[in-house]
């Protein structure tokens, strides 16, 4: 008798799932020829058949999409080889491990930062257009929907148009810290440029910016993560980027509760700014290159009482009557692992940290932590970088290079963010 392959339908029902878009063109049909070999396949001793319930609960939903999924990297607008601000937006889809094209923004944005908001939406914050650092200047945010695959304006503005500021997000809100705008009320010109110590918080739920606490340091060009869901870190930058351009070697640690930032006490290895920076867990900082085009990494660990515990045990102690454990915590740097250099120095690049296939494994089966550098630009080099660097954390080293696709358009000053996107499946 011949047997042929029935429609997907009763998997999916038999799964509860209103899914209707398979992963690629032929999964459906080599699932059911699955399931039926399964049944009649008699000829194998000891053998023992998987029950189809097995295929339509369990192996089925997971080879179906009902919308955008997790763990997507975007790269987010930009300056291209040209010099020019860009509009686009292009995502790392790590089910089939390949570049794709999404739609562009409503804006062309460089110097921009982005975040993921709570609901999985994309928020682009800020920036500079065609216009220009100074006349182009964009107080403006506009959000990305993944399930609608649609930019949309933000009605609400910044109280202070920036560029080379930094972004991410504490307990569901969003801050934008530090960057380049015009003083206020000054005219359009470049000689009223300044750098800014002033830092805005974005609640999702009104759709409102509002002012919060001020940087010690006025930074431009510093990376913000996220440590846990308790601490921001504002990692080096350039202060006074429009005079003596000073670049900082210092880090500034901002608890949600205490709603003030705090510089830490030990200082980078290097001054660094526009580099790639990334949180490894809630207390440890990879940070990678930087201006002027560096080549060197270097792993920072916050205290883990935060900068409170840190301040207290040196207002009563003296460093001689301190405990080794307490010292170790005011000396982080002695708990730093070490990680070789990048293989080619880069300023203006991001970094995530993201899951990837483990070494040997293939996409998507993305199991494995790990820090993605993306763009940036060489001084010693003609244009921008299409490379991407991944430093694998569990094994502490970097992957060969190649190992992860080129960016299709190279470009730096910027947003990466990795959130949820919809993947090149077949309908």
């Amino acid at each position: 008798m011949e047997c042929k392959p029935k429609q997907p339908a009763p998997l999916a029902s038999a799964a509860g799932s209103k899914q209707s878009k398979w992963v690629d063109q032929g999964v459906s049909t080599s699932l059911c020829w699955l399931c039926i070999d399964g049944d009649k396949d008699e000829t194998t001793q000891n053998r023992c058949s998987l029950p189809p319930s097995l295929y339509g609960c369990a192996v089925a939903p997971f080879l179906r999409f009902d919308g955008p999924q997790p763990n997507q990297l975007y790269a987010v607008g930009g300056r291209s080889q040209q010099q020019n601000p860009l509009d686009t937006v292009e995502m790392f889809d790590t089910w089939h491990g390949q570049w794709r094209t999404c739609p562009s923004m409503v804006s062309c944005r460089a110097g921009c930062a982005a975040a993921t908001l709570p609901d999985g939406r994309l928020f682009v914050v800020g920036g500079y257009d065609e216009r220009g650092i100074v006349e182009g200047l964009l107080p403006t945010c506009e959000v990305f929907d993944p399930t609608l695959q649609r930019w949309r304006p933000e009605k609400h503005e910044l109280a202070r148009a920036r560029w080379g500021h930094g972004c991410a997000t504490l307990q569901g809100l969003v801050y934008a810290v530090g960057g380049c705008s015009l003083g206020r009320g000054a005219p359009v010109h470049e000689s009223f440029m300044e750098t800014l110590r002033a830092c805005e918080v974005y609640d999702p739920s009104s759709g409102i910016w509002t002012p919060c606490a001020d940087l010690n340091v006025a930074r431009a060009g510093a990376r913000v993560v996220s440590l846990s869901d308790r601490y921001l870190a504002a990692v080096g930058g350039c202060e006074d980027v429009f005079g003596s351009a000073v670049l900082l070697p210092t880090v500034e640690l901002f608890e949600g509760h205490a709603g003030r930032w705090s510089i830490l006490d030990v200082p980078l290895s290097t001054p660094r700014t526009t580099a790639a920076v990334a949180a490894l867990d809630s207390h440890q900082i990879v940070i990678m290159g930087g201006a002027p085009s560096l080549s060197s990494t270097e792993v920072y660990s916050v205290p883990e009482e935060g900068p409170e515990h840190n301040r207290s045990q040196q207002e009563t102690l003296p460093e001689d009557e301190v405990p080794p454990c307490a010292l170790e915590e005011r000396r982080p740097s002695r708990k730093r692992p070490s990680i070789g250099d990048m293989i080619e120095g880069r300023m203006g690049c991001q970094a995530v940290a993201m899951e990837l296939p483990a070494p040997g494994k293939q996409f998507p089966l993305c199991s494995r932590q790990c820090v993605v550098v993306v763009g940036g630009e060489n001084e010693d080099s003609s244009g921008q970088i299409s490379s991407v660097l991944v430093y694998d954390v569990e094994g502490n080293s970097w992957r060969s290079e190649g190992s992860f696709p080129p960016l299709p358009t190279p470009r730096t000053a910027m947003a990466l963010a990795v959130g949820r996107g919809v993947v090149s499946g077949h309908d």
